[in-house]
C-alpha cells in the first residue's frame, strides 16, 4: 500500500502543470488564449481590488514561488517587490509584459502621485496594444517551453486575428455616436479612448476622492456637454460619481477593467457607451 501511494505521488509530480504567475485577471485571459492548459495560470491580485492600492502579503507568495513565469504589468506593488523577487525566487523568469509599448502619461490634475513618470499602464483596453502584450507572452513562453512552441505560435497568430476583428467589431458599435465624452471614476480608459476617437473624463483626482471644486467643474462640464454616463468599477468609491449622476441626469455604468473575461467585459462597456452617448 505505501509502495501505491509512493508512485501514485511521484505520478501526480511527473504530471503536474508549470505554473505561470500574473498581476491582473485580463493577462490571465491573455496567458490562456496563447498557452491553453499546457500551464496552471496564477493570479496575483483578488477580484475587485483596486490594482494601485493592494498590498501584496507573504500569503501571496506560495504560488508565486513555485511559478516559472511572472509577467509583471508595472503596478504599484511590483515596483516595491519585484527586487526582492528577484534575490529570492532566482528560478523565476521575469517577464515585462508591456515590453514595446509607448506610454501615455496623465493628465496633470489627474496625475497618480505613485506612478513612476506618471505613466499610464492600462494598456490592456486596447486591443490592438493587446497584440504586443500577447506577442511578448508568447515569446517568453515559446522561450521557456520551446517544446510547445509551434503551438503558442498558433495561437499567438489566432489570438491577434481574434484581436482586429475585435477592434473592427467596437469601430462599428461606435461608429455613429456623436458625443465623443464619458466620465469614469478611475481614469483606466485612455488607451481606449485614444483608439476609438472618444475622451474620458476622471472624476479621482490623483489617486484620490475628489473635492467640492473639482466635482463641481466636472458637474459644469458634464451639463454643458450633456454627458449621460458615469462609469465606475468594482473596488472603488462609489459615493461621488452617485452625486455626479444625481446632479447631471447620467446613469451610472458598473464596468470592470480588470475582468477576467476581457473581451465580454469590454463589449459591455462598449454597449452602455453606444446606448448612453
Amino acid at each position: 500500500m505505501k509502495i501505491l501511494l509512493f508512485l501514485l505521488l511521484n505520478l501526480s509530480f511527473l504530471v503536474a502543470k508549470p505554473v505561470a504567475s500574473v498581476s491582473i485577471a485580463p493577462q490571465e485571459f491573455f496567458v490562456k488564449k496563447i498557452a491553453g492548459d499546457s500551464v496552471e495560470i496564477n493570479t496575483l491580485l483578488p477580484q475587485n481590488s483596486d490594482e494601485h492600492t493592494f498590498e501584496f502579503k507573504t500569503s501571496h507568495l506560495s504560488k508565486l514561488e513555485k511559478s516559472d513565469l511572472y509577467f509583471t504589468m508595472g503596478l504599484e506593488f511590483e515596483k516595491v517587490f519585484l527586487d526582492k523577487f528577484k534575490r529570492n525566487f532566482p528560478n523565476l523568469s521575469i517577464v515585462n509584459t508591456q515590453k514595446n509599448i509607448h506610454f501615455l502619461e496623465f493628465e496633470e490634475e489627474h496625475e497618480h502621485h505613485d506612478h513612476d513618470h506618471a505613466k499610464d499602464i492600462h494598456t490592456w483596453l486596447d486591443p490592438i496594444l493587446v497584440k504586443t502584450l500577447a506577442t511578448n507572452i508568447a515569446t517568453a513562453l515559446k522561450e521557456k517551453y520551446p517544446q510547445n512552441a509551434k503551438m503558442y505560435e498558433n495561437n499567438l497568430q489566432n489570438f491577434h486575428k481574434e484581436l482586429e476583428d475585435l477592434n473592427l467589431q467596437i469601430n462599428e458599435e461606435l461608429k455613429g455616436v456623436k458625443n465623443r465624452k464619458f466620465i469614469v471614476y478611475h481614469p483606466s480608459w485612455a488607451y481606449f479612448a485614444k483608439r476609438y476617437r472618444l475622451e474620458q473624463i476622471p472624476v479621482e483626482i490623483a489617486g484620490k476622492e475628489p473635492k467640492i471644486s473639482d466635482l463641481k467643474r466636472i458637474i459644469k462640464k458634464a451639463r454643458e456637454e450633456n454627458i449621460k454616463v458615469i462609469f465606475v468599477q468594482p473596488g472603488f468609491p462609489e459615493n461621488a460619481a452617485k452625486v455626479l449622476a444625481k446632479e447631471c441626469g447620467a446613469k451610472i455604468v458598473m464596468i470592470n477593467h480588470l475582468a477576467k473575461d476581457w473581451d465580454k467585459e469590454l463589449l459591455k462597456s462598449v454597449e452602455a457607451l453606444k446606448k448612453a452617448l
